[in-house]
């Protein structure tokens, strides 16, 4: 059983999981309290709450995963304990609290239950199902790519589970063979929602991670809209499944590269080899033994643009249950897909062949041009770009409203993204808006203090602050990373002043907003308020 962390990118686990020989059914309990700074290695018999550690089944990009022994229940369990080195960081802990909310929402036969989420000596916790047996890609790895009828059986199961989760508001993210759990019963089973993106609501408000402006998901699976660090709903989800189910039938995804750009660039561009040809399996009378139908409907899953995917997972269903039935694809049947698909595919081929010739013509014409050293000379000087730098729209978007721009910009990062907000919701239109724009501001600071721009992020600070239409809990805020930027500058005269207007203003918000003061002990850790000498929040 391999319950990877799906917070991760691809093939973090380091352990397929699977049983290694029966567990004693009452194994010694150690009395002595775990310590966070002890390794994950450590927690192996030991006890977290009311859970007795048995061993270690994997490890993902935030979790090491054991099985467990619920002791009151005498239920096994898989547990997910956040890594001592997040769990000190309070935007991780809420990403994980997020994942086990998102789950336990949603009870469907082929999702993997969530079944409690606590803390105990500092470990943060996820108990979840446990299911003996595999995940798809250790599936491919040991018997190579599926039939049509496991594929379909994938299919159907998983976009299921994709339906349940898009009538609660939850978008999953990370569709792939890893996530997709087969167990010893053959029953299939979606897992990690630690990508999830929860609707909207209170409980559905995307914390505010401080770690913005990363691209979740595992790009070889990635929708071109996650890519582009644009909003995914239900549609970048049937995306993933189509990749995966393309990776499942063929045995290798349809677009492979080592780099992590050039994989991205493919799924922005490229059309990917025909299903059949990559297959290249064929049944008795000689014709590929994929159904055309099959082809078709992952052909749609696949395109480029959301709007030209089934619109839900309910559609995706639909289709595939009435040609299940029928043999008729709503809107067109096997004649017609059939012909839908060699005419895309002659056109890829000669869209292949002009691009080609155009490219050998540029080359003609600037060959001449091209200065190697002058060129190496310019690159140097330029500083790396990440891969979301490189890959989002030179335009920002605009979205349905402002909670929809803020979440567009947390997912660019930049500073036309952040700077959308207050251009595109201004803050004077409403309360709602002004705290967006003031949330953003103090985003926009901290990624200009990342880009060794301090000057200009005290200058977006001392903006907020002079502003009185703030609310008093984002003023404090902003003055608190004000003191940060000061004190990692050693402008000791200057942080002196701004922490004692920091406390004066702590002693305000205390005697005139209590709304803003718990916005503020709720953000605000409580060894940073000792830090900068305002420990007496709760008092």
């Amino acid at each position: 059983m391999n319950h990877d962390d799906a917070m991760n990118d691809d093939a973090n686990s380091d352990d397929s999981g699977r049983p290694e020989g029966s567990a004693d059914p009452n194994p010694p309990v150690r009395k002595d309290a775990v310590s966070p700074s002890k390794s994950s290695a450590s927690l192996v018999g030991s006890r977290l709450g009311d859970y007795q550690v048995l061993r270690k089944l994997g490890r993902g990009g935030m979790a090491d995963v054991y099985a467990a022994r619920h002791l009151s229940l005498g239920r096994d369990v898989a547990l997910k304990v956040l890594r001592s080195d997040y769990a000190r960081d309070k935007d991780y802990v809420e990403r994980f609290r997020r994942e086990a909310r998102a789950a336990a929402k949603l009870n469907h036969p082929n999702i993997v239950q969530v079944f409690d989420v606590g803390s105990s000596n500092n470990y943060h916790f996820i108990a979840q199902e446990l299911i003996d047996g595999e995940n798809l890609r250790e599936a491919l790895d040991r018997q190579g790519a599926m039939s049509p009828d496991e594929a379909t059986r994938v299919l159907v199961d998983v976009a299921s589970a994709l339906e349940v989760a898009a009538e609660a508001g939850i978008t999953h993210r990370d569709i792939k063979p890893e996530n997709i759990m087969r167990s010893s019963r053959g029953a299939l089973k979606v897992a990690d929602f630690g990508l999830a993106r929860l609707g909207g609501g209170a409980e559905g408000s995307h914390a505010n991670l401080t770690q913005a402006g990363l691209t979740l998901g595992t790009p070889r699976y990635m929708s071109p809209e996650q890519i582009q660090g644009l909003v995914a709903d239900a549609r970048s989800d049937l995306y993933s499944l189509g990749v995966t189910m393309y990776h499942l039938l063929a045995g290798r995804p349809p677009f492979e590269a080592d780099d992590p750009l050039a994989l991205a660039v493919m799924h922005l561009h490229e059309t990917p080899k025909p299903l059949d040809r990559a297959r290249n399996r064929r049944d008795q009378d000689g014709n590929p033994d994929v159904p055309e139908w099959l082809i078709a409907v992952i052909s749609r899953m696949l395109s480029k643009s959301p709007g030209d995917r089934f619109q839900s997972p309910s559609e995706l269903l639909d289709a595939v249950r009435n040609e299940a039935s029928s043999s008729t694809l709503p809107g067109f049947g096997i004649g017609t897909a059939a012909a839908t698909i060699r005419l895309q595919r002659a056109a890829d081929q000669a869209r292949s062949v002009r691009t080609r010739k155009r490219l050998k013509l540029a080359i003609a014409i600037l060959a001449p041009l091209i200065c190697w050293g002058a060129a190496w000379a310019v690159l140097k000087q330029q500083p790396a770009k990440d891969l979301v730098s490189l890959l989002r729209p030179g335009v920002v978007p605009k979205g349905d409203s402002v909670q929809e721009q803020y979440f567009i910009a947390v997912n660019r990062n930049d500073e036309a993204g952040w700077e959308s907000i207050g251009e595109l919701f201004p803050p004077q239109d409403s309360s709602t808006h002004a705290d967006y724009f003031a949330k953003s501001q103090i985003q926009l600071a901290r990624l200009l203090v990342s880009q060794e721009m301090p000057l200009k992020a005290e200058n977006v600070l001392k903006a907020l602050l002079k502003d009185p239409q703030v609310n008093p809990a984002y003023r404090v805020l902003a003055l608190v990373e004000r003191c940060r930027l000061l004190e990692q500058q050693g402008a000791d005269t200057d942080l002196d002043a701004a922490k004692q207007q920091l406390q004066a203003m702590v002693a305000d918000v205390k005697t005139s907003s209590p709304t803003s003061l718990r916005l503020i002990q709720r953000v605000l850790p409580e060894a940073e308020q000792a830090h900068w000498e305002i420990s007496s929040l709760g008092s």
